[in-house]
């Protein structure tokens, strides 16, 4: 944890920016920026919640909702996976630090494998349903407090559940890691594909940087020849 200490600030600061109207509210301040939406995973109609989540603001501007969002939302998230691609998961997604803290809890964890990575590919399954149109879709019937208790439960046994294998905006920014413009980079000078990078990482990586890569720096950490490096890759 010591080691994950700055991007674990960086995680909790994000948190409580994606839902500061609660210390807002106690202070008698009136933030309502529920038009405005933040590039990671969050509940938009919470009570706290600061900022509107990108995904219920464009299930609102395809269900004819009049909220003046349009193409703001998808550019705002354009321009992030261009800047940061997945590095939005594992520093800015308050949901997936949460699932991180789930994950310190001592329970029986399943390792990645074969299962998890070819599963890694069902979230783009996930995109495209949300890239249609959702009139087709009744999502207004489902217990979302069931399936947020099941994706928890998932959470003590595997890492990340939800981000690895179902979540349409991890699947999106996975589509623009490659060319982000930060990142993690591997100094071929000083590797010597021990494959250490891959066997540490808990995400469905087969590469350091690959679309699963959420850069939480598990790979430079076990790197004995301090060969992988995060910053700009241009």
């Amino acid at each position: 944890m010591v080691k994950d200490f700055k991007r674990w600030t960086t995680q909790l600061a994000a948190t409580v920016l994606y839902n500061g109207r609660g210390a807002a509210n106690l202070l008698g301040a009136d933030m309502t920026w529920k038009n405005v939406c933040l590039p990671g995973v969050n509940c938009g109609y919470c009570r706290y919640a600061e900022a509107g989540c990108p995904w219920g603001l464009t299930q609102h501007t395809l269900t004819g909702f009049t909220l003046p969002l349009g193409w703001r939302v998808w550019g705002l998230l354009i321009l992030c996976a261009l800047f940061l691609g997945r590095m939005i998961c594992g520093w800015l997604c308050p949901f997936g630090w949460a699932q991180e803290l789930l994950d310190k809890l001592p329970m029986l964890k399943l390792s990645k494998n074969k299962i998890t990575y070819y599963l890694s590919y069902f979230k783009y399954v996930v995109l495209l349903l949300f890239a249609c149109d959702l009139y087709f879709f009744d999502l207004h019937g489902l217990d979302w407090r069931w399936i947020i208790g099941l994706l928890a439960a998932a959470a003590l046994f595997i890492y990340r559940p939800f981000c690895r294998f179902f979540c349409p905006l991890g699947a999106f920014y996975s589509l623009f890691n490659r060319i982000a413009v930060f990142g993690m980079q591997v100094d071929s000078r000083k590797c010597t594909a021990c494959q250490r990078c891959v066997r540490s990482c808990l995400m469905d990586c087969k590469r350091v940087g690959d679309r699963e890569c959420i850069v939480c720096g598990k790979c430079r950490q076990s790197c004995p020849t301090e060969a992988i490096s995060l910053g700009c890759k241009y």
